[in-house]
């Protein structure tokens, strides 16, 4: 579920202003990124005039934001339901700021062939809280079999069974907002994979790197990412990477025995993830000596 609102300029005598990217962020107090092919965030860069929008402050599930037609006095931003009471005031905040910038603007919402004003919008504010509850609630209660997923700003959160289950039943968006907001602002580095073929065998293979003395968030299993393109992982594996040396540890490692090895001194992270506690020099290669073994 979405709201997405196209936003045009009424450019005086058909003159359209452009938008000035590096304001609408200060002056809403934001950041952005781009996503990687796992949802994951790229901060600081864009993909081809668009972005991913989201307050370092209260980060929540990232607001899209297309300027493909900015030439043309048009921008179109999106938010996804569920989401953060924090995060829709940020939506509005961004569109009455793409007001501001153009002068005066039209916004029309595709999902409900409607049009606003940054007031009307503003005024409908509780509303979309309400909605976003009422889609949380059902969300949770659908496809109870199946793992619920929902992409966040930085990155996707497998939601843990008892927090669908608090939420099938919660009546407000608190513990939801500060969840994912807790889970977004911890310093540590998100695992991504990065996949091959072997074409010998046929099997694809999911690498990942530990960089040491870095607290990091790993899936449990090596397929634990968001799998856009359904892809079957047979294997997983782990490198190394010393950061003071700049140097990337010889071998990789079965990924299993990793987290064998390192099993009892992570904390939960998610439904499918652990955070990883820094590993020094001497302990990644207490490690590497087990498996050899």
């Amino acid at each position: 579920m979405a709201l997405t609102l196209k936003i045009k300029s009424k450019g005086i005598f058909g003159r359209n202003k452009g938008i000035n990217f590096g304001e609408l962020l200060k002056n809403c107090g934001l950041d952005y990124g781009k996503y990687n092919e796992f949802h994951i965030l790229v901060n600081r860069e864009a993909e081809q005039n668009t972005a991913i929008l989201f307050n370092p402050k209260r980060i929540g599930r990232g607001i899209f934001f297309d300027a493909g037609k900015a030439n043309e006095g048009e921008i179109t931003i999106r938010l996804n339901f569920p989401t953060t009471p924090s995060e829709i005031r940020d939506f509005v905040k961004v569109a009455k700021e793409i007001e501001r910038q153009f002068g005066k603007a039209f916004l029309h919402s595709e999902e409900e062939d409607k049009g606003y004003t940054t007031a009307s919008l503003e005024s409908s504010i509780d509303d979309m809280i309400r909605f976003s509850l009422e889609t949380l609630n059902r969300q949770c209660t659908e496809n109870p079999d199946k793992q619920y997923i929902l992409t966040l700003a930085l990155f996707p959160w497998f939601v843990e069974k008892n927090k669908r289950a608090e939420y099938k039943e919660c009546t407000s968006l608190d513990d939801f907002e500060e969840k994912m907001h807790s889970l977004q602002a911890g310093d540590y580095y998100y695992a991504k994979p990065s996949l091959f073929k072997d074409t010998n065998s046929g099997k694809n293979l999911a690498f990942y790197t530990l960089t040491d003395d870095c607290e990091s968030v790993f899936p449990i299993h090596a397929d634990g990412f968001l799998n856009m393109n359904d892809v079957k992982i047979h294997q997983g594996h782990i490198r190394f990477f010393l950061f003071e040396e700049k140097k990337v540890v010889d071998g990789i490692y079965p990924y299993d025995a990793f987290m064998d090895y390192v099993w009892k001194n992570v904390a939960p992270f998610d439904a499918t993830h652990v955070i990883v506690p820094p590993m020094s020099k001497d302990e990644i290669f207490k490690f590497i000596e087990t498996v050899k073994k």
